[in-house]
């Protein structure tokens, strides 16, 4: 009897350090980016994720990523014009990189888009975008003289508009 205890013991703290181990060591994900007034930022918050699309937006074969870096298989370019957040591009994770027809890849998944001036407009998106603050690799996480303001919410989106901006511009 005890020795059952014992082995149920190990195998959850076994379990356990395994886990912790995972989370501490995963890899870091490549950014989307987010244009703002004059400004790149790195973001690590990925709007098109939101769609939850079962068809991927580029085919790397049977695991639709190209490596741990980048589970998406692609970066995407945003920005904020006025108070909505438009997808201005999404370029292929490889040497390539290849740009999507976003129109071609929406209809593909049964989304309507919305397009405003020519830009597709991210009316699903309710939820906070989220930069990088350290750095990404080798890059500034900050391609701007933005900083953020002491508030953990950065930049807050409902349906695609900006209904909350803590950051400002340094002077």
């Amino acid at each position: 009897m005890n020795l059952n205890v014992s082995i149920k013991k190990i195998v959850i703290i076994s379990f356990l350090l395994v886990s912790i181990d995972f989370f501490t060591f995963a890899t870091q994900q490549k950014p989307d980016f987010l244009i703002i007034e004059n400004d790149t930022i790195l973001l690590k918050s990925f709007p098109l994720e939101k769609l939850g699309f079962k068809l991927s937006p580029f085919n790397y074969g049977m695991y639709d990523y190209r490596s741990t870096d980048c589970w998406r298989g692609y970066q995407a370019t945003w920005k904020v014009i006025g108070d909505k957040l438009f997808l201005i591009e999404i370029v292929k994770d490889d040497s390539t990189k290849a740009k999507l027809d976003i129109e071609d890849y929406f209809k593909a998944n049964n989304y309507s888009l919305q397009i405003i001036n020519g830009l597709v407009f991210a009316d699903w998106y309710t939820a906070d975008l989220e930069p990088y603050f350290r750095k990404y690799g080798k890059k500034k996480c900050l391609f701007s003289s933005y900083q953020p303001k002491k508030s953990k919410t950065k930049l807050k989106f409902e349906k695609g508009i900006l209904i909350e901006n803590k950051y400002r511009r340094k002077k």
